[in-house]
């Protein structure tokens, strides 16, 4: 399955795990050989994401795509807890990358609409997807996604970033307001921002449209992660949950940055979900760019989505 101008294609789960390498190890069941079995209707279903488009259409550096990959590896190679999930497959650029920064937004928007429609074609109605990699322009599909086909009109993003850039061109800066500017998103809170780096556009969009935030100077003193979660994910209303790494000290992301919340404050405001009804979880901006980065993102993205499906089931 190929976007409108084949810049991106849709690979299913079976050449996903060739692709993959990773392969079982005798006496041993891990994830790997659960997956090349047939799943039963599978509660949560993993979506990769291979593209730095929207970074790079965003002036900035990619990594984005090798996410997915650098998950993968590690998550495969996992011992099988006997846990309801599945691998839908991966979305990747395969078009010739664009030196041009306009050109780089209309793929943005081609790349939106094959987001959707894998996930409006493919997912049943009781599945949770876990999408992981790529830029945070993939927010704005999977917001169009849910709005039409859960009635989900609430998001919860971790990030350092509003995303709330001006919406003129398409890119990974901007999901957050064109959806709050075509109604699909009506109620956004984001946890962690960093104060310093709002600008006069930002300032005034999130004031005129009454946009929750917390800056991460008021966790630095005391604020808990943990309790905004169980204040803002509430029972009473389905939300989607957004992880932008670049939330993270020290992870190999778009934006990398050494001050942030610890991987471990962000895994305990995970593990507090309880079954909170969460119509998604969408894990982007990580960008390894050697070994090492792969390791450190591949091993934190495995343990915020093993702790996830642990919240949820």
């Amino acid at each position: 399955m190929k976007s409108i101008n084949n810049h991106f294609e849709f690979v299913r789960k079976n050449e996903v795990l060739r692709n993959s390498g990773v392969k079982g190890r005798k006496g041993e069941y891990r994830n790997v050989d659960f997956l090349n079995q047939k799943t039963v209707s599978p509660r949560f279903v993993i979506l990769g994401i291979s593209e730095c488009i929207g970074p790079f259409a965003n002036y900035g550096r990619p990594g984005s795509e090798n996410a997915f990959a650098a998950f993968l590896s590690f998550f495969l190679a996992l011992p099988n807890s006997n846990q309801s999930f599945d691998v839908l497959g991966n979305i990747a650029f395969t078009g010739v990358f664009p030196q041009d920064i306009e050109l780089a937004g209309l793929m943005v928007e081609e790349l939106d609409t094959l987001v959707e429609n894998v996930l409006t074609e493919f997912l049943e109605p009781h599945q949770i997807p876990i999408v992981i990699g790529g830029g945070h322009n993939n927010a704005l599909p999977l917001l169009r996604w849910a709005s039409s086909c859960r009635k989900v009109t609430h998001n919860v993003n971790l990030d350092a970033h509003f995303d709330c850039r001006n919406p003129s061109r398409r890119h990974s800066g901007n999901a957050f307001s064109t959806a709050i500017l075509e109604g699909t998103l009506k109620r956004y809170s984001a946890l962690g921002i960093d104060v310093y780096a709002m600008n006069e556009y930002i300032r005034a969009f999130v004031k005129d449209h009454d946009v929750h935030f917390v800056p991460l100077t008021d966790y630095l003193q005391g604020k808990s992660l943990k309790e905004d979660f169980l204040k803002l994910l509430t029972s009473d209303e389905p939300a989607g949950l957004d992880i932008d790494v670049d939330c993270i000290e020290n992870m190999p992301s778009s934006a990398q940055s050494p001050s942030g919340f610890t991987l471990n404050q962000v895994r305990e405001a995970l593990l507090s979900l309880n079954k909170r009804p969460i119509a998604y979880l969408h894990l982007c901006e990580g960008a390894p760019t050697n070994a090492q980065e792969d390791r450190t993102l591949g091993k934190a993205l495995c343990f915020l989505v093993m702790d996830f499906i642990s919240a949820m089931e």
